[in-house]
């Protein structure tokens, strides 16, 4: 079982209009956010949140995003297709 709360319904259609800030502030609640600069672009990386003991998982953005916010949405749809596909 993984200790991720869901986003309410209201905060799911302000999600496309956040700014950097705020959508990183946001995917606190999935787990710890990091936002980085590499050779060919902007990459974006959530340690998810999980209450088993031992196990762990990323879900994280492609290297060369080339804005931080196009890092973040990117990382952002990959964790709700990642919950959606867990049933979460």
């Amino acid at each position: 079982m993984w200790l991720v709360t869901k986003p309410e319904i209201s905060n799911a259609t302000r999600l496309e209009s956040m700014q950097l800030e705020e959508l990183i502030t946001y995917m606190i609640r999935y787990g710890r956010p990091r936002l980085s600069y590499l050779d060919k672009g902007w990459y974006c990386k959530v340690e998810m949140n999980t209450n088993t003991k031992g196990t762990q998982f990323d879900v994280a953005s492609d290297f060369d995003q080339p804005t931080p916010l196009h890092a973040a949405r990117m990382c952002h749809e990959r964790i709700e297709t990642a919950l959606k596909a867990l049933g979460l």
